[in-house]
């Protein structure tokens, strides 16, 4: 070969070399599909917590660089072909600290949000102008270094919620509803919702989709959530439970296995749900005795699953699904059905009788239906009348459920009723 014939050769295949990576190569101002990807990727391995956009920004930037740091890459805040692969190959799904919410270069109104609550704690030396800089900077690490958080000058998911707790103001980031104790709650709908759906569905509490819709399933896997945890459970996202759900201890794949001796409020909801299908445990306390265990047995034996009297996913999948009607009762009423909730006009959480109400219970007028019986609602399930009502006189029977929206939705209706026994 000439040597000008392999100087153009050499030419080409640097100029080839370079245009490969270069294609390889995301960064800063960059946009797109691949971009979008990129995000969804860092989203799934716990290091950034914003709407994916599909807009390379100083969050990604920052997120970038603290998964190359913390991987052994070269920082540089860019994606070249070490970088993608460690990213996509990712086995975990947490960062400490969790995801990045905001970081420097961020210009927005959430930024003026923390600064004001860094400055009226002392934390911000400069102005509280929204514009996410070096003194903004200095402000989260002097935080992060005061709260033993993992230091990085961006504000990350535990950030948020140690910044969200020093606001006296309250003044919540997460929500402006004053009226509210917690940041997202029943009826909520948006970006943060559909975020929190896809935290629960990684932890294993929620099965149904991530619409950004807060409902009825959101609603029960913050329950369980917060039941795991040790918690108030109330169902709604306070920053409790916003900081567990960034750390779960455990998956509901592990944590849904109970068993003789346990006592929490997940033992509250399987005791409900056997309930609801047919099987009467005894007392309603939270608590897997005696009384539980042989229910279980029974229900495993019916639907002819390994009988342990350990309650794991076949039991919660079974008793998850709408109660069937064996077709056995002793007499068929017509009744008028309402619903409520354990707390309704500010109720204790307790039937008459002593249980701990929820799905599963109804109230009746004890001259029509004794106290103790069990019943079949045509349109709800097996249940258990143990609770009276002021209003609940004559052919009406009032079913509990476990939510306002769940009520609502049953509202008023003309049901068939069978005392089974």
């Amino acid at each position: 070969m000439k040597k000008w014939q392999w100087l153009i050769y050499t030419f080409l295949f640097t100029l080839f070399t370079i245009g490969n990576i270069s294609a390889a190569l995301l960064s800063e101002g960059m946009s797109g599909a691949e971009v979008r990807m990129l995000q969804e990727q860092l989203v799934s391995c716990g290091y950034l917590a914003r709407a994916v956009d599909g807009e390379y920004g100083a969050t990604t930037v920052k997120a970038v660089q603290l998964f190359q740091e913390d991987h052994g890459l070269a920082v540089t805040g860019m994606v070249d072909d070490n970088t993608e692969e460690s990213i996509y190959n990712a086995t975990t799904n947490h960062r400490k600290g969790g995801g990045l919410l905001l970081a420097e270069g961020n210009q927005e109104t959430l930024v003026n949000t923390y600064q004001q609550i860094l400055k009226n704690h002392g934390f911000l030396d400069g102005e509280v102008d929204g514009v996410y800089g070096q003194d903004t900077v200095n402000a989260v690490y002097a935080f992060q270094r005061h709260q033993n958080l993992p230091v990085s000058g961006a504000i990350d998911e535990e950030t948020s919620v140690a910044l969200n707790a020093m606001d006296t103001s309250f003044d919540k980031v997460a929500n402006k509803d004053t009226s509210r104790d917690y940041l997202w709650g029943m009826g909520d709908e948006g970006k943060d919702v559909k975020r929190i759906q896809e935290k629960l569905k990684k932890a294993g509490y929620l099965t149904g989709e991530a619409d950004g819709i807060y409902g009825n399933d959101t609603f029960n896997a913050v329950q369980n959530l917060q039941a795991d945890s040790g918690i108030p459970v109330t169902g709604m996202i306070t920053e409790t439970t916003l900081s567990k759900l960034n750390h779960p201890a455990k998956t509901k794949k592990n944590s849904s296995v109970i068993k003789e001796g346990i006592s929490n409020n997940k033992v509250v909801k399987l005791q409900n749900l056997l309930l609801l299908h047919g099987f009467n445990p005894g007392i309603v306390d939270g608590s897997f005795g005696k009384g539980t265990k042989e229910a279980v047995l029974e229900m495993q034996k019916q639907y002819a699953l390994p009988v342990t009297g350990i309650v794991d996913d076949n039991v919660w999948s079974h008793l998850e699904t709408p109660p069937v009607f064996n077709g056995i009762y002793k007499k068929e009423m017509i009744m008028d059905a309402t619903a409520y909730t354990p707390y309704d006009g500010g109720g204790s959480g307790y039937t008459y009788s002593g249980n701990k109400a929820g799905k599963g219970h109804a109230a009746v007028d004890p001259k029509v239906i004794p106290i103790g019986s069990i019943l079949f609602v045509e349109g709800y399930g097996y249940c258990i009348a143990d609770d009276i009502g002021g209003t609940v006189i004559g052919n009406h029977i009032d079913i509990c459920v476990d939510t306002v929206d769940q009520a609502y939705q049953w509202g008023v209706r003309t049901v068939k009723v069978y005392l089974v026994r």
